[in-house]
């Protein structure tokens, strides 16, 4: 199934909020599930409607041009995968360090709570980042030079907001990144289950 259309593809309209979309896709991945008698194809439709509309860089081409970045997308479904690898890995690994019996562990419940926590951490710095880029901003707009020449402080208060906003992009990446984790653990109900949908390269 080629997908056209992301926001068609998991029915919301295109003023649908990151709340919205992912509501939405929760109910569509459930229902169109292979193992739940979906159709494989609009299955992985699916994932990858939701790959683009929760990857702010993707949504936002697709919102201006109308073009999938189907590079960016599978990119970005692989940082999502390696996420949650690295989680499950830490997470047996601990397992089996503390001597626990593996057919009792709850890892999807496990791995649910870091990503809440990381989220959390993740959101925390996103506000403090823009906290501190709103503040350089504003002495910036205090700093002022009588002649008219080059304004030595601004231009140095420009290069620490220039790097401020790069932390802030990064951030709001790794938010994304945690929030599309969290909606992929929030869908399955085994680890094998959640690596096969994320598996849609």
């Amino acid at each position: 199934m080629k997908l056209t259309d992301p926001y068609a593809t998991l029915g919301v309209p295109r003023a649908a909020d990151a709340k919205a979309i992912k509501t939405a896709y929760r109910q569509s991945v459930r229902v169109a599930h292979p193992d739940r008698g979906g159709d494989a194809a609009h299955f992985i439709a699916v994932v990858q409607a939701f790959g683009i509309l929760s990857n702010p860089v993707a949504k936002r081409l697709f919102d201006e041009t109308g073009e999938i970045d189907e590079a960016g997308v599978r990119d970005y479904r692989q940082e999502v995968v390696v996420v949650l690898a690295d989680m499950f890995d830490s997470a047996v690994s601990t397992a089996l360090g503390l001597a626990l019996p593996l057919n009792r562990v709850d890892f999807i419940e496990q791995m649910s709570s870091v990503v809440k926590a990381q989220i959390g951490e993740a959101e925390q710095k996103r506000k403090s980042t823009d906290a501190e880029i709103k503040a350089l901003e504003d002495l910036r707009s205090r700093i002022k030079r009588r002649d008219g020449a080059v304004n030595l402080f601004v231009d140095r208060l420009n290069e620490q907001i220039k790097t401020k906003l790069g932390a802030h992009r990064a951030a709001l990446h790794r938010l994304s990144l945690l929030e599309t984790a969290a909606s992929e653990l929030a869908n399955y109900d085994s680890e094998v289950e959640l690596f096969s949908a994320l598996d849609v390269a």
